[in-house]
């Protein structure tokens, strides 16, 4: 994401799930508030993975998906996720966050 106030976002949504774990009563709305950033910024990739992370954590009440083998909570990954966000300006994060941002889409 390009502005400050979108990655302000995200980051106090990886500081509260690295804090107290994932709940969707704390997560939701800045997710979708960095969304609306995302579709302000025209970046349809990063708007796409922020609506379908809410919508599972809202759905499921958690991030049980693994998204890369080599994390092990779901905590951890769904962190590792929201920081390819915020690193979105990078191929290489766009590229891993497609891939999992379509395997996302698949359990949707």
């Amino acid at each position: 994401m390009r502005t400050k106030e979108a990655n302000d976002l995200i980051n106090s949504v990886i500081d509260s799930v690295e804090k107290s774990g994932i709940n969707a009563d704390k997560i939701i709305s800045p997710l979708q508030a960095a969304r609306e950033h995302a579709l302000t910024e025209n970046d349809p990739l990063v708007t796409r993975a922020l609506r379908l992370a809410w919508q599972h954590v809202e759905a499921n009440e958690a991030f049980d998906i693994e998204l890369a083998e080599e994390i092990e909570t779901p905590e951890e990954n769904f962190v590792y996720f929201l920081s390819l966000i915020v690193r979105s300006d990078n191929a290489l994060n766009r590229d891993e966050l497609r891939v999992m941002t379509n395997q996302l889409q698949q359990v949707a």
